[in-house]
C-alpha cells in the first residue's frame, strides 16, 4: 500500500473533521449564508494550489463542485437539527457507502478478500445503529438523520465527475469555482454579512479544500474504495470535536453508544485498507 496516499487519506481525516467547528462555535444559523462564506474560503485555499495544478475549467471539476455543495447544504441542516456529533457517523456512513459501490460496480476496482471488504461495509453502516439509538425518537430528530443519510449519498459521489475523466487533479481549481459561484448568490439572498459568522464559514471552507486536496491525492495513489473509507474516519474527530467541546451529548449511555458506534465505523475503514 502507497503510504504517501494513506498519509493523505488521514490528513484529510483531520481536515473534514474538523471543518465544521469553526461554524459551530459562533453558532451560525443561516445556511445560504454559510455556504456562500464557505464558497469563499474554498476558492481562497485554490487560487495558491492553481499556480501547481492549473486553472483549468473542466465540466466534470464543475459538476463535482455542484455535487459537493448540494451535500453540504444538506449536512448543514443536519447538523442544526441533530448537532455535530450525530450527523457526522451518518455522513460518513454512506459517504463511505456510495463510495465504495462506484468503486466496485463502476470502475471496477478489485479487492484481494472480497468477503473482508463486505465484511467491513457492514461494520462501517452497523456503527450507525448505535449512534441513532442515542435520539429520543423525536420528529425533528428523525428528519434531521434522514437528511444526514440524504447528505452521505449526495456527497459520496462528488469525487466521482474527477475520476471518470482522469481529472482528480486538473478538475481541482473547477470543483472549487463551483463551489464559489453556486455559494455567493446564496450569501446575497441571505442578506447576512456579520464579520464574525464570514470568518467562521470562510475557515470552513479552507479545512475542507484542504482535506479535498489530500483526498484527491490520496484516490489518484490508492484508490477511491481505499482512500474515501479512510477519509471518512473524519468521524471521530468530528464526534471528538461534538461530545467533548461542544458537549452535545452528556448522559454515559449516550456517549458510550457514540464511541462504540464510531469505533465500528473505523474498524470498517481499518478492514477496507487490507482487503
Amino acid at each position: 500500500m502507497n503510504s504517501l496516499g494513506l498519509l493523505s487519506a488521514v490528513g484529510a481525516a483531520i481536515c473534514w473533521g474538523s471543518f465544521f467547528v469553526p461554524i459551530r462555535k459562533v453558532r451560525v444559523t443561516d445556511i445560504w449564508q454559510l455556504q456562500g462564506a464557505t464558497g469563499i474560503g474554498v476558492i481562497l485555499f485554490a487560487i495558491p494550489i492553481g499556480f501547481f495544478w492549473g486553472f483549468q475549467i473542466l465540466p466534470a471539476g464543475l459538476l463535482g463542485g455542484a455535487i459537493w455543495t448540494a451535500g453540504n447544504l444538506l449536512a448543514l441542516y443536519s447538523v442544526r437539527l441533530i448537532g455535530l456529533s450525530r450527523t457526522s457517523p451518518f455522513l460518513a456512513g454512506f459517504s463511505i457507502l456510495v463510495s465504495f459501490l462506484w468503486g466496485i460496480l463502476y470502475f471496477d476496482e478489485k479487492f484481494n478478500y472480497m468477503v473482508l471488504a463486505i465484511i467491513a461495509v457492514g461494520l462501517l453502516l452497523g456503527g450507525l445503529t448505535f449512534i441513532s439509538n442515542t435520539s429520543k425518537n423525536q420528529p425533528v430528530q428523525k428528519k434531521g438523520y434522514l437528511i444526514a443519510v440524504a447528505s452521505g449519498l449526495v456527497g459520496g459521489s462528488y469525487v466521482i465527475p474527477l475520476q471518470a475523466t482522469h481529472s482528480l487533479q486538473a478538475g481541482f481549481f473547477s470543483s472549487s469555482l463551483s463551489i464559489f459561484v453556486i455559494g455567493i448568490p446564496l450569501l446575497l439572498l441571505s442578506r447576512k454579512f456579520a464579520k464574525r459568522e464570514m470568518m467562521a464559514g470562510i475557515l470552513s471552507g479552507g479545512l475542507f479544500n484542504m482535506g479535498s486536496l489530500s483526498v484527491l491525492v490520496a484516490v489518484g495513489l490508492i484508490g477511491i474504495t481505499v482512500a474515501y473509507p479512510i477519509s471518512q474516519t473524519a468521524t471521530l474527530f468530528a464526534i471528538s470535536w461534538g461530545v467533548l467541546y461542544f458537549r452535545e451529548i452528556v448522559h454515559r449511555e449516550s456517549i458510550f453508544k457514540i464511541i462504540t458506534g464510531a469505533g465500528l465505523i473505523l474498524c470498517g475503514a481499518a478492514l477496507i485498507t487490507i482487503a
